[in-house]
């Protein structure tokens, strides 16, 4: 079901935006008042002031980039960590990048390059340069075998958001990401299968990834997994289950070979 268009999501903008469930009580707690969406067009995963008094929420264009800036930034380090029985601070609404982030992003640390990345896609208000960079960090961490690096990376040469379209590009970092495990890879390629974006339609192949990244515990991929089913003959069914099965099992077969090598 489409909510109503005064849900906006912060990293595309688009207003085709679903309810999306708690990952957990931790997630639930550090954002009260808040509750969280899944994008439609770009599928990215916000939060957004909860709906009351039976009443859709709005806000006005002023107030969006605060709202923004917000998301963006805790999207981007993530929950706060929880020690003991220490209350749950909610994220802090500052855009400027942490000194010792940069300084490890500078000697090539992935992760820090992906956070900065984040930060400058998600911070506020986007400005060319600033996305230019962005696709600049997130190319290093990818080119570093970063898994979040490379969807990320993809699914804005997808979306054409900060870069320009290019579904080969989408494919090539998407893909890798995948066949390395990557549960969000694994959600990603299916998508692509399932909608026929730089690489033939299959809805067999849809099945397949999706059946692995729910395996893996990626949430959403259950749901798209059901989805593609409805659409496949018996046959074709039993065909990507078992060819899900011999992915799996070439899988493990290859991590057992470079265990011995080792």
């Amino acid at each position: 079901m489409t909510l109503h268009a005064n849900v906006t999501c912060p990293a595309c903008m688009s207003q085709d935006c679903r309810k999306s469930g708690w990952r957990s009580d931790v997630e639930r707690q550090t954002n009260p008042g808040l509750r969280p969406y899944r994008c439609r067009a770009c599928h990215h995963r916000f939060w957004a002031p909860r709906e009351s008094s039976g009443r859709r929420f709005g806000f006005s264009a002023g107030a969006l980039p605060l709202l923004i800036i917000a998301i963006g930034v805790f999207w981007a380090f993530g929950e706060p960590r929880v020690d003991g029985d220490a209350a749950h601070e909610p994220v802090p609404a500052a855009t400027a990048i942490d000194p010792h982030t940069l300084r490890a992003a500078q000697e090539g640390d992935a992760e820090a390059q992906v956070r900065i990345a984040k930060v400058l896609l998600f911070g506020g208000v986007q400005a060319g340069e600033q996305a230019t960079e962005a696709v600049r960090w997130l190319q290093s961490a990818a080119e570093k075998d970063h898994p979040a690096a490379m969807v990320m990376l993809g699914k804005l040469y997808r979306s054409g958001f900060g870069v320009l379209q290019d579904y080969g590009q989408a494919v090539k970092w998407i893909r890798t990401a995948a066949e390395r495990g990557d549960p969000d890879g694994m959600l990603e390629l299916g998508r692509l299968y399932r909608d026929g974006l730089g690489i033939p339609r299959d809805p067999v192949l849809a099945y397949v990834w999706f059946n692995r990244a729910a395996a893996a515990l990626q949430v959403d991929a259950v749901r798209h997994r059901a989805d593609v089913a409805r659409g496949l003959t018996p046959e074709q069914l039993k065909a990507a289950q078992a060819q899900s099965s011999a992915f799996e099992a070439s899988q493990r077969d290859a991590a057992l070979a470079k265990d011995n090598r080792e």
